[in-house]
């Protein structure tokens, strides 16, 4: 009896180190993050020269034509390139979701992200409410069954055409059904049709993990 009290106990003790451990590397990532990506207007943690040095919340205003669309009118014809960009942001916040949920913590995601691109790197900022609400959809995707998935993609289609519709990029319909599998809203899709974008119908695969690879 006392042999299995301490073993418990120690497994205890190992399960809380490595919680420890895992809440610590997620706050050192935070920090470095918002340090690269030169919190929420900089050039700092930006290298590919698409972007001409911006990042951070400068580079969202000035694809989202706030600010600037003139002076940066090449940032402005990169758009296509910043598509790739977004589109790993939202997967890479989507991911930390889930494996915050699958180790019981749950946490502000960064303001900025460094996202790798085949020109270099981009610092990444994404409206904060937006942000949250795709970390959070990752955290119920994790405890949610199959049946469940239906409200989340449509979370999930909500925010990202929000998003897309922002920076002025066209978004495919089923761009995240890696993400969120299941057939979603179909031909009927309200948030699609919102945008004035196509429907498609089909159901798409699940790939459990996105690539780490470098955007393509």
């Amino acid at each position: 009896m006392i042999y299995f009290f301490m073993l418990a106990v120690l497994v205890g003790l190992i399960g809380m180190g490595v919680l420890v451990l895992y809440l610590m590397d997620r706050v050192h990532k935070i920090e470095n993050k918002s340090v690269g990506g030169g919190g929420t207007g900089g050039a700092f943690g930006t290298s590919d020269p698409h972007f001409e040095g911006l990042g951070g919340q400068r580079l969202w205003a000035v694809l989202t034509a706030s600010e600037g669309a003139v002076a940066n009118s090449a940032i402005v014809r990169n758009k296509h390139l910043y598509a790739q960009v977004l589109q790993r942001h939202i997967e890479e916040l989507f991911e930390e979701g889930r494996l915050d949920a699958r180790q019981g913590v749950r946490m502000l995601p960064a303001p900025v992200r460094v996202i790798k691109t085949l020109g270099g790197q981009v610092a990444s900022w994404l409206p904060p409410a937006d942000s949250r609400e795709i970390y959070e959809i990752g955290l119920e995707r994790s405890v949610s069954s199959g049946a469940g998935f239906s409200a989340l993609r449509t979370r999930l289609e909500r925010v990202c055409a929000r998003l897309y519709e922002k920076v002025g990029i066209d978004l495919m319909p089923q761009l995240f059904d890696h993400l969120l599998p299941g057939s979603g809203n179909g031909s009927g899709n309200p948030v699609v049709q919102a945008i004035g974008l196509p429907a498609v119908d089909g159901v798409a695969a699940d790939a459990e993990e996105p690539s780490d690879g470098k955007l393509q």
